[in-house]
């Protein structure tokens, strides 16, 4: 592999092998006892995303809309790399645009769970009580905040970002210092190699401290599916984050 390509092929210390682009801070290939890859790319996704409840064989994801405005979460239409969308609509409601796996629960925070995704807010949250997330969590509730037990990255107004948890004990919800500009896409990875001290990076770097936030949640608990929502409780605030992709891996 040439220089040029600048990518690492590394070990991890459960010695699985992988290879990191250190341009764009990807992991862009990995042998791992569970891993999920997916860029939004191929027809698939183009023959639109199923309702939750009423998933495809085949197709990792459904989509909850809460709203009758619509809210809507979709492909976007010939996006460089696959692209898709969770979008709130103007119209003065309740509503939620939310892309997870059908409550179907397979990561394993507690077994070097590392997930990361290349997002962006298409759409800055422009209201109070608008918010996006994307990470993991427990099954679907109204109102992301309410998850029994989740590890996300999370915004609401301003693009200024936040790491978010819920352990079954502790609710953390920490600012990162970090504020995003509309439409730009920024690669976000959640590191559970010790669930004692979670790290959050945000385009290879750390932005998380030392033992900011633990996730103490064991068992049937600590699994946890794959999550992106925008949001809003109420009002006529609007919102769209939008994901270029989305992974997640085991490393023991």
């Amino acid at each position: 592999m040439s220089d040029n390509a600048r990518v690492n092929a590394i070990l991890t210390p459960g010695n699985q092998f992988l290879f990191y682009d250190q341009s764009t801070q990807e992991v862009i290939a990995i042998q791992a006892p569970l891993v999920f890859d997916d860029d939004f790319i191929g027809a698939g996704h183009t023959a639109g995303i199923p309702a939750a409840g009423s998933p495809t064989a085949g197709y990792a994801w459904v989509k909850k809309i809460v709203g009758t405005a619509p809210p809507t979460v979709a492909l976007a239409t010939n996006a460089a790399g696959g692209q898709i969308a969770c979008t709130l609509a103007a119209t003065s409601e309740k509503e939620d645009a939310a892309l997870y796996w059908n409550d179907n629960l397979s990561l394993d925070a507690t077994k070097g769970l590392v997930f990361a995704a290349r997002v962006a807010l298409s759409v800055l949250p422009s209201a109070s009580g608008v918010q996006c997330v994307w990470g993991m969590g427990s099954a679907w509730i109204d109102g992301p905040n309410n998850r029994s037990y989740y590890l996300s990255f999370g915004a609401t107004g301003n693009g200024n970002i936040l790491m978010m948890s819920q352990d079954g004990v502790t609710q953390n919800a920490i600012a990162t210092s970090v504020t995003v500009l509309a439409g730009a896409f920024h690669n976000y990875r959640i590191d559970c190699s010790n669930v004692a001290d979670i790290q959050f990076w945000i385009d290879g770097v750390k932005v998380s401290s030392l033992n900011q936030i633990g996730f103490a949640a064991t068992g049937a608990n600590a699994i946890l599916q794959a999550y992106m929502s925008a949001y809003k409780p109420s009002g006529t605030g609007v919102a769209t984050i939008t994901a270029d992709a989305i992974a997640a891996t085991n490393f023991r």
